[in-house]
């Protein structure tokens, strides 16, 4: 979904912001057959799946998305 990058200190770069962590957040969907694995660089050191579902897009309210600074999703397996 996104291109970034780890840098030699640990962090990580997406669109010129960087970030703290690389969060794999999995769970499961209502009635899904199966996980959902959301990545995210973040500066938050915890997202919890709620959280990570909504903001991927799946929730209409704005307000469920992150702030670009704060979290950015780079892929979904």
């Amino acid at each position: 979904m996104k291109t970034y990058c780890e840098m030699t200190d640990g962090t990580f770069t997406c669109d010129d912001i960087s970030y703290q962590y690389r969060l794999e957040i999995k769970g499961r969907l209502n009635n899904a057959a199966g996980d959902s694995v959301y990545v995210y660089l973040s500066n938050l050191p915890d997202i919890s799946f709620e959280q990570a579902w909504r903001a991927s897009g799946l929730s209409s309210n704005t307000d469920d998305y992150f702030d670009v600074k704060d979290a950015v999703l780079v892929e979904m397996k």
